[in-house]
């Protein structure tokens, strides 16, 4: 046989049999799945080249292109790009092979995408929108294993990181900055275990970001707890500008990781003592933080006080036993000072203001008082002093607002009208995590005035400047963004909320969805923020400015249907001679409330009831028969 001719056959015979192998293969090939989960779109910008990835709505199959801000309003040309074979992507009728550019007119047309292979397999019909974000800047996080990041399965322990590569690029697509990351990886507590994640980053050299001073350690953190997402903003520049001490700032940026939309983030300093951070020499100081029992517990360096109060200590290096006894001891100490009725330590003999520095202490308690932190006492308070000679402790920086301002896992926290850090228990009395420290702390009378004198000279008009200013240009900023967020993380994020504000559909998942708009809750979620800060400015005024005399009210909610963590005591201050309000009703299948009762005197306590001195009040509950009547 002719040598050409059989080489000829060969080549042929070879062509026809892989020619059979992509028919075959995509017979079995699932398009919707693996031609869209590798579908992307690739544009060329000041950052260089950036690629989109397309995100398919898990309730309806449509699919979106999430692009950042710097290209709202503007029509933008892109190649698209796809490595499965023999297949066609189309766009409006049009093919599209890999590579070849197609253009996007920013008009958020809803673009029919069909996805054909070979015969006999099913085409992909769904269709395709472009969404733009408005006024933000956006970081771009390049990392190689993104599925290892995002295991659930590591992210609560917060093991596994990455290095890779970061862009940052304003709000006009201007670069800001790039570089290396030394590490990237989840962060956080609770908030690491859902979906969308927090995130923590390390840099190879100092940077300014976003105004923020160089550093190389940076957090982004997701709000998703916040459907406001501006809580933590709040709070943060609240204590800039009232405390003169480090205090953490934050801005607002959109996150983007492998290309792929993550969402609104706040984007903040880290709490770390360092150069333009918390600028303390850390083998001279000793860090701690307050912290719950069972996150403490694996931490070597945990120490439980006399009366119980949990402590962690931050330290590079290794702590000794010996130095854990050293500084447990001067934890003691001040521990003596706060629960002795004169405030002298009967281990020291030093009075509470020659043990901690009040004032710092007094602008943390004002935080978190004005912030109605469902943490208040128990986590995320971190204190510093000198590990020799009779150093004072200094409170701060402050930290993790998302539980805050209505939106909290406590009603105790969620009413305005009431000093919430003076309240020791609000759970059971085995419940290790309680506000033993700064409750103790205000019934010191020097540090009471203080509060009192911080918040009118500092605090007071700052919060309302916020309150009346601020929000209203950072909701305009993040406005689109918001929207965009709440839509990609629709299908679960609802229930990482605390709690639910009135007048949000809790039902979107469950029925048909005709714009992505639908899933927006801004605005119900601003209204608790908005109505907390107004009744807890109006609340404060009366009592310390004013000099109104207030009444303390004890609700008791002894149900056995409620978690008594939560909801066993709550506290209401309420005006001499005014009628209570926001009193809780819990009524669920099966029981039937019957009210809240004078616990001495058996008064029927409801909404509007004037209250005239203390009372204890308790709710009685009876258990429903089959028939619906009370036993």
């Amino acid at each position: 046989m002719n040598k050409s001719k059989m080489s000829f056959g060969l080549t042929a015979g070879a062509f026809l049999g892989l020619l059979l192998l992509i028919v075959l293969s995509m017979g079995n090939m699932d398009l919707e799945k693996e031609v869209l989960e590798e579908l992307s779109f690739t544009c060329e910008g000041e950052g260089g080249e950036q690629s989109f990835p397309v995100w398919r709505d898990p309730a309806d199959g449509r699919c979106y292109l999430f692009l950042p801000s710097w290209f709202s309003g503007k029509a933008g040309e892109f190649s698209i790009h796809y490595e499965t074979l023999g297949v066609s992507v189309l766009i409006d009728g049009v093919a599209y092979g890999s590579g070849r550019n197609w253009k996007d007119e920013g008009e958020e047309k809803i673009h029919e995408l069909e996805i054909r292979g070979m015969p006999g397999t099913k085409t992909v019909c769904t269709t395709l929108q472009v969404l733009c974000s408005e006024k933000l800047p956006a970081i771009f996080i390049q990392a190689q294993e993104q599925e290892e990041i995002l295991s659930r399965e590591e992210s609560p322990e917060k093991k596994y990181f990455e290095t890779g590569y970061m862009q940052m690029l304003d709000q006009k697509g201007e670069l800001v900055c790039e570089g290396e990351m030394e590490k990237f990886k989840v962060r956080g507590n609770l908030t690491a275990e859902l979906d969308k994640k927090p995130f923590t980053f390390t840099l190879k050299e100092p940077v300014e970001l976003l105004g923020m001073e160089a550093a190389v350690k940076w957090n982004l953190l997701a709000n998703a707890t916040d459907g406001t997402f501006i809580r933590n903003k709040i709070i943060r520049d609240l204590a800039y500008n009232c405390i003169d001490a480090y205090e953490p700032q934050g801005e607002f940026i959109e996150v983007y990781l492998n290309g792929a939309y993550q969402g609104l983030y706040l984007l903040t300093e880290a709490v770390e003592i360092g150069t333009n951070r918390l600028e303390i020499d850390p083998k001279a100081n000793w860090f701690i933080e307050m912290e719950l029992d069972f996150r403490a517990r694996d931490d070597a360096t945990q120490m439980i006080t006399d009366r119980g109060q949990i402590f962690i200590i931050h330290s590079d290096d290794p702590v000794t036993e010996e130095e854990k006894a050293q500084l447990l001891g001067r934890l003691n100490d001040v521990e003596s000072a706060l629960f002795a009725e004169n405030g002298v330590s009967q281990i020291s003999g030093k009075p509470l203001e020659e043990l901690i520095h009040m004032e710092s202490f007094a602008e943390a308690w004002l935080v978190e008082e004005l912030s109605g932190d469902h943490d208040v006492g128990i986590t995320s308070q971190f204190a510093y002093a000198l590990k020799e000679g009779d150093s004072l402790w200094y409170a701060g920086p402050v930290w993790d607002f998302d539980g805050i301002m209505g939106n909290v896992n406590k009603p105790m926290y969620a009413v305005p009208e009431a000093l919430t850090g003076v309240v020791e228990m609000c759970g059971n009395e085995d419940d290790n995590n309680q506000n033993r420290w700064l409750a103790a702390m205000w019934r010191n009378p020097k540090f009471q005035e203080l509060v009192k004198s911080k918040y009118v000279q500092v605090f007071r008009d700052e919060y309302e400047r916020i309150l009346l200013k601020e929000i209203d240009g950072w909701v305009k900023e993040i406005r689109r963004s918001a929207v965009l967020d709440a839509f990609r993380w629709h299908e679960n994020r609802l229930s990482w909320f605390f709690t639910m504000p009135e007048g949000i559909d809790v039902d979107i998942n469950q029925r048909q969805v005709d714009s992505y708009e639908e899933y927006d809750t801004l605005d119900p979620c601003l209204a608790v923020v908005e109505d907390f800060m107004t009744r807890k400015l109006s609340f404060l005024d009366k009592l310390w400015i004013e000099g109104r005399e207030f009444c303390l009210v004890e609700v008791r909610n002894d149900a056995p249907f409620l978690d008594q963590g939560y909801n066993q005591t709550l506290y209401y201050w309420v005006e001499k001679g005014t009628g209570i309000s926001h009193l809780p009703h819990y009524e669920p299948e099966g029981w039937h409330f019957e009210g809240y009762f004078d616990k001495d005197y058996d008064d029927l306590i409801s909404d509007g009831f004037v209250i005239e001195y203390y009372r204890i009040v308790e709710g009685r509950w009876t258990q429903e028969e089959d028939g619906g009547t009370p036993q």
